[in-house]
């Protein structure tokens, strides 16, 4: 996920923060949600099966109180594992509802021969401010450890997608930028969302879904904006995840959806 697309912008818009624009907030999942997806990626112009992932939602307790987890696992399949075997589980815990709390958050990564582990712990203080405790470990690197106090309303990557599917986003405009503090294991850095507008999107169960598009960015060293990926979520109560598309260092993947349990509410199709 930490490969970049540069996105090419016509006109740049100043990004606030989410607090500043006042996004209205609905809770959009339940625990017990299971999802699953197909990934392809793209060799020498042509889409190849190439693995799969499961998104999970289940209730927990984490240090004594009630909370969620959301838990992301995907691998490369066989054929993929030839070219470059990958690996990767991440899992959020945060305390659920309109506005999600991140308590912590576990990276880890096998991408060919290389194992890599990101750590966040968010300590919330009694001043409102959260302190983030942060470790990361490569299996050719020393491990870094660091702690950033910061003000309330850091995310990791896992959490801020559990937050962004609460948003009502008729009170958001197409276009408009926000910009969320993003913890991922060794600093911690502005990244942000920005609301597309709607577009209709085909998935794998041969059913298409009006979705709207999010993008998730970065600023890079010259504070132009990189792509992350792509998120296409229903544009129902449910704002579920469709498709997504990522930018890899050696090249470009899709993932669509193919199996969902334990939805909130009914999942509609597109008429058209």
């Amino acid at each position: 996920m930490k490969n970049r697309l540069f996105l090419l912008l016509v006109v740049v818009l100043l990004a606030v923060p989410a607090a500043a624009i006042k996004i209205k907030a609905k809770p959009s999942y339940k625990a017990g949600e299971t999802l699953e997806c197909v990934f392809y990626f793209n060799w020498k112009f042509v889409w190849v099966k190439a693995g799969g992932a499961k998104l999970i939602i289940r209730d927990t307790i984490y240090n004594g109180q009630k909370a969620q987890y959301m838990s992301l696992l995907s691998s490369t399949n066989e054929k993929a594992d030839a070219f470059f075997r990958m690996r990767d589980t991440l899992t959020t815990i945060y305390l659920p509802g309109k506005e999600v709390r991140p308590l912590y958050y576990r990276k880890f990564s096998e991408q060919g021969r290389r194992k890599y582990l990101n750590e966040v712990h968010y300590n919330y203080l009694p001043s409102g401010k959260v302190a983030v405790s942060q470790h990361y470990a490569r299996t050719d690197r020393t491990p870094v450890y660091r702690t950033d106090t910061c003000d309330a309303g850091v995310f990791d990557m896992m959490s801020m997608l559990a937050y962004a599917r609460n948003f009502d986003f008729s009170s958001i405009k197409p276009g408009q930028r926000i910009s969320y503090p993003i913890a991922t294991g060794r600093r911690v850095e502005e990244q942000r969302l920005i609301y597309r507008g709607k577009e209709k999107v085909k998935a794998n169960d041969g059913l298409t879904y009006n979705c709207l598009k999010i993008s998730l960015v970065e600023l890079d060293d010259k504070d132009k904006e990189k792509t992350i990926v792509n998120f296409f979520v229903t544009d129902d109560e449910n704002h579920l995840p469709i498709l997504l598309d990522l930018a890899l260092n050696f090249g470009t993947a899709k993932a669509r959806l193919s199996k969902k349990t334990g939805l909130m509410y009914p999942l509609i199709p597109s008429r058209e």
